[in-house]
């Protein structure tokens, strides 16, 4: 099996040979909820064939929630994770028979399954769907909503032989028998602030996924972030925050030195949807920003959502910093349900 690279907004490589993935490219059990769909379109869109899996019944532990998905296409490249690996094999090959077959299938592994040879070290049982014929122009149509950063849902019946995906607002409940999946924007963190810290945790927060909003009044730190981030602000009064993109799925972490840029930011921060709001520095500097804050209206209940000083544990190098400020962010994140 051959290691193809797939080229797409988010970096994704389809499962092929390291030595022909692009230097930054994720590997294919790495991508994300979005990658997955865009996977599937890209493979439609060339002409060819591509299956969507998801796990649509749960029975005990496993290593992955209900919903998961895996894309595969009809040279049994994929892109998704199902498991840590020990049934994306058999997947693609019951994938591959969908597709000739031009119809679904539902398959189930582990307790009570006609696979005695594929085994769940979790234990349990698991029940897949394969769509055998996603349509491009619904997946198109999603991705879109996903780059938009709008919460979605497809909906399909896990019964029919037959491509039944449709697509859902997120209110929307499903129809009878239909199993429905929730897409949510992926996680976006601003850091704003200068110095090395910024620089490390911009490096690191790529490598995870994040969609990444640099702010800085200083041009070095704005240029060592450039090839990290998504965007990059240049901040040019400390007394004006500017506006930064602070929806329900984004984090913001101020790592200021000169603290008098932080409160403006800070106070907006507090008040937006953001789902995290943290600053760097010891515990007398937060009590200290805390009165500033005050003193600039901030009430009891914004007072509550600052999170300082940043990070799971102590640390004193940037990069020390950059994990444990990453760390808690994510940890904050997945408690409540915004990642897969």
């Amino acid at each position: 099996m051959g290691w193809d690279g797939l080229k797409s907004p988010d970096r994704l490589a389809a499962h092929g040979a390291p030595a022909d993935m692009a230097e930054d490219a994720l590997p294919p059990g790495l991508a994300s909820d979005h990658d997955v769909l865009v996977f599937a379109e890209a493979e439609l869109a060339a002409g060819r064939p591509a299956a969507l899996v998801t796990i649509v019944g749960l029975d005990g532990p496993f290593s992955r929630p209900l919903g998961a998905q895996l894309a595969v296409a009809g040279d049994r490249r994929f892109a998704g994770s199902i498991s840590g690996g020990c049934l994306e094999q058999a997947l693609t090959e019951e994938a591959q028979t969908a597709l000739r077959e031009g119809s679904n299938r539902t398959l189930r592994y582990g307790s009570g399954s006609p696979y005695l040879d594929v085994r769940l070290p979790c234990g349990g049982g698991l029940d897949l769907h394969v769509d055998a014929s996603p349509g491009r122009e619904l997946l198109q149509k999603a991705i879109a909503l996903g780059r938009s950063r709008t919460p979605f849902a497809l909906g399909f019946d896990p019964k029919s032989s037959r491509s039944s995906l449709r697509l859902l607002e997120v209110s929307e409940r499903g129809r009878a028998g239909e199993f429905v999946r929730r897409y949510d924007p992926r996680l976006r963190i601003v850091l704003a602030g200068r110095g090395w810290e910024i620089v490390a945790m911009s490096q690191m927060a790529r490598t995870s996924n994040v969609e990444l909003v640099v702010a800085s009044q200083e041009q070095a730190t704005l240029d060592f972030c450039r090839s990290h981030a998504d965007d990059l602000i240049r901040l040019t009064v400390p007394t004006a925050a500017p506006s930064l993109p602070l929806d329900a799925n984004t984090a913001i972490a101020c790592l200021f030195h000169e603290h008098e840029w932080e409160a403006p930011i800070l106070l907006d921060a507090l008040r937006s949807p953001a789902f995290y709001v943290g600053a760097l520095g010891s515990r007398q500097t937060h009590q200290r920003r805390i009165e500033t804050l005050r003193a600039l209206g901030a009430g009891p209940d914004d007072i509550t959502r600052l999170t300082g000083p940043i990070g799971l544990f102590p640390s004193q190098d940037p990069r020390s910093l950059a994990v444990s400020a990453l760390s808690e962010i994510v940890k904050v994140w997945n408690e409540r349900g915004g990642s897969r």
